[in-house]
């Protein structure tokens, strides 16, 4: 049986940017068949590619450093349960000042 083997992170990248570039000007360009406007397209692509940028550095860390790696997860949980916990009360904080208009 033939043996598995992982690509290298910098064919990962290259492959997830080509991916990217074909996606560019089509389905990232419309919405319910109305043109974005350049702005966002260009805002759009920057996240793409600080996702691919992201992913490719988890997948450096898990190959390099598996426990720095379980302390990363740790951190985005926190910050992911902070982020709901504000959210939660931001809107809060809206719904009683629309309630007490009204």
């Amino acid at each position: 049986m033939g043996r598995y083997v992982q690509p290298e992170i910098p064919d990962l990248l290259r492959k997830r940017e080509n991916q990217t570039e074909d996606r560019r000007g089509t389905e990232m360009s419309k919405v319910a068949g109305q043109p974005l406007p350049d702005a966002l397209i260009k805002v759009v692509d920057l996240l793409v590619e600080s996702q691919i940028r992201i992913d490719a550095m988890e997948q450096i860390l898990v190959k390099t450093n598996p426990v720095a790696y379980e302390l990363y997860l740790g951190t985005i949980e926190n910050l992911r349960a902070q982020k709901t916990a504000e959210l939660k009360k931001a809107l809060t904080v809206r719904l009683k000042s629309k309630l007490s208009e009204g």
